[in-house]
């Protein structure tokens, strides 16, 4: 998990692993966060890296390097935050509120503004987007730069627009989009 952590609840349950790079919702670039099921600690095989081996982290409570502080730190105050707004249920309407202002605006702009991703597998994250004319990209680009909105273009495999929505954007930013 990555850009979805700590964006709605998740049944952990479900998983025998989730490794969660924590940087879109969390805290720093580079922090991870893993979470394992008891059952799986201890079955690294032979080859597996001593840092990589969840047995030695479990024996250690999660304490087998210098931890990171600062890190920890910004991701304690992250969730603490995240208590105080009403935890991963409120943050999910907060998070489904924003993308539907977004995809709304892309569905209902009769084509001058196109989703390359079904309605059933949208994210709530990421919200990438063309223009009905490519060659208008990058001015949308450059105009947006203009209002304070940057970070806009699309990823470099697929090209576009992607609005990153992560938790930490505001309402206001969405709408202003």
């Amino acid at each position: 998990m990555s850009s979805n952590f700590c964006s709605k609840p998740v049944d952990v349950s479900k998983f025998g692993v989730i490794y969660a790079g924590a940087q879109k919702n969390v805290g720093p670039s580079g922090v991870t966060i893993v979470i394992i099921r008891n059952d799986l600690i201890g079955k690294a095989q032979v080859t597996t890296p001593l840092m990589l081996d969840y047995k030695i982290h479990a024996e250690n409570k999660s304490l087998y390097n210098t931890p990171p502080c600062f890190a920890i730190y910004m991701c304690g105050l992250v969730f603490e935050d995240l208590l105080d707004q009403g935890g991963l249920k409120e943050k999910e309407k907060k998070n489904v509120h924003k993308a539907k202002i977004l995809y709304d605006a892309i569905d209902e702009s009769n084509g001058f503004y196109r989703c390359p991703v079904e309605k059933a597998v949208r994210s709530l994250m990421n919200v990438p987007f063309t223009l009905e004319k490519s060659e208008l990209e990058g001015e949308f680009i450059k105009q947006a730069a203009a209002e304070n909105m940057v970070q806009l273009k699309g990823h470099r495999s697929v090209g576009g627009v992607r609005a990153s929505i992560y938790n930490a954007m505001p309402l206001a930013g969405v709408e202003k989009l």
